[in-house]
């Protein structure tokens, strides 16, 4: 039997702000999971390299839309693959990263964070066929802080559905390549 919440509230607020429909958090295999357990269990496997728990997390489907520092949807289109691969190049860069997520709003099927990565380059920075102008730069072994960025996950049928991102100038790897390059 399928288990339905209703969200009268969140509804009409997301709906008002264009955000997905939410009038009620479904999932068809009856185990239902919170948009902050699907999400932090995702970033958690990101970090520890496990690819194929960290891509069964995100829908086939999946989208994501922002600014990173211009707005993605008018540029490139990021799916699930995209938004994989460029999760590979930063942990072959720094073994040792972590997201430092920080919850800013959370609700039963959204969840939005502020991310700050830190960690070590002790490898190489390479996004050679993911991201263009992108010099391949050699292992610092620089500790390294970002700037913050963040994310809105929207999360249905215990899968992340949909990102909006909000990677300011600066940040994301604008912000790793200018850290390595500093003296």
């Amino acid at each position: 039997m399928k288990k339905i919440v209703p969200i009268t509230a969140l509804s009409l607020f997301l709906s008002a702000c264009g955000g997905n429909d939410t009038s009620e958090v479904s999932n068809s295999s009856g185990t239902w999971r919170s948009a902050k357990e699907v999400v932090l269990e995702h970033l958690q496997n990101v970090e520890q390299g496990n690819w194929q728990a960290a891509d069964a997390a995100i829908a086939d489907s999946y989208s994501m839309t922002g600014t990173i520092p211009f707005p993605v949807s008018l540029f490139v289109k990021i799916g699930k693959a995209q938004a994989m691969q460029m999760h590979k190049p930063r942990k072959r860069a720094m073994p040792d990263f972590k997201f430092n997520e920080r919850i800013l709003e959370e609700t039963p099927n959204r969840i939005k964070l502020e991310i700050n990565l830190t960690g070590t380059q002790s490898g190489v920075i390479d996004y050679t066929g993911v991201l263009n102008g992108i010099p391949v730069i050699q292992p610092t072994n620089k500790k390294l802080k970002l700037a913050a960025e963040f994310f809105t996950y929207f999360v249905k049928d215990n899968q992340i559905v949909r990102t909006i991102g909000e990677i300011p100038k600066g940040a994301g790897v604008d912000g790793l390549i200018k850290a390595v390059q500093q003296p």
